[in-house]
């Protein structure tokens, strides 16, 4: 887990209250997830993130298609990351043996790291701008008349 700040410079400021977490530990954390036999952990998620896919991608440095798996689920992650009580944590496997895998700091490393901007607009948009969408959705007028 990466370090506090000092108190005495959190006061004066609203940025990050851990210092920075260097990639390869963050990536040491991902390989962790690969020790576990059967994963509960996006059981305990409350959106259903499917965290050992981008662990996974994360420890092969895959750090692209990793954001994309994350999105495909979450949305968010820029705000989960930081504020979600991290129940998936609890839910982790290597929790009954050792600390659990930092799943919470793994997923606002992804928000924020390398490849973060990668299709960072949100899913639903992406839904409704689709081909299978009714043109309205796409922002074309619909022309057809109304059937009796």
């Amino acid at each position: 887990m990466p370090a506090r700040r000092p108190i005495e410079e959190r006061v004066h400021d609203y940025f990050e209250v851990y210092q920075p977490f260097p990639e390869e530990k963050v990536r040491v954390q991902a390989a962790r997830c690969m020790d576990c036999g059967i994963p509960f952990c996006h059981t305990g998620c409350p959106v259903t993130n499917i965290i050992p896919d981008w662990n996974d991608l994360v420890y092969r440095d895959h750090w692209k298609e990793a954001i994309r798996v994350l999105h495909s689920t979450n949305n968010f992650p820029e705000f989960t990351g930081r504020i979600c009580p991290a129940p998936c944590e609890a839910a982790c496997v290597l929790g009954i043996n050792e600390p659990p895998v930092t799943i919470k700091l793994i997923e606002k490393r992804l928000s924020t790291g390398p490849g973060s901007k990668v299709g960072s607009s949100p899913n639903c948009l992406k839904r409704a701008r689709a081909k299978e969408s009714p043109s309205w959705a796409r922002g074309q007028p619909d022309l057809r008349l109304p059937s009796n």
